[in-house]
């Protein structure tokens, strides 16, 4: 039995890149997580604990502005693969941070095949 407890709650942009990051990976079509290396201009896909470095978090005017860079699988439609990651990020920083006002950019850094 759930009760509301009074206060208000903080939650870290590192905890949020973290909840993006797991949401991202449960979705179809995406691959992993991408950082593009400034040098080389080479795009790197990221191991699973370093989930974080291929995610932006920053607030905006009380609500929360998260850039998602992934690698999709070669072969989806990048539109559904897209709308899909939006909406599982939103559900999930809804769900578990209670944030309301979230708006989740999708980079689509490369595509792989599995």
């Amino acid at each position: 039995m759930a009760s509301v407890v009074p206060g208000e709650l903080r939650v870290s942009n590192d905890c949020i890149a973290d909840l993006a990051g797991y949401a991202a990976l449960e979705c179809y079509g995406v691959v992993g997580m991408a950082v593009t290396d400034e040098q080389d201009g080479v795009t790197v896909l990221l191991p699973a604990r370093r989930l974080r470095k291929g995610i932006g978090v920053t607030a905006v005017d009380g609500g929360v502005k998260v850039d998602l860079h992934v690698v999709v699988e070669q072969g989806v439609n990048m539109s559904s693969v897209s709308d899909n990651l939006v909406s599982s990020v939103k559900f999930i920083l809804k769900q578990i941070a209670e944030l309301d006002d979230v708006e989740v950019r999708v980079h689509i850094e490369g595509i792989r095949t599995r």
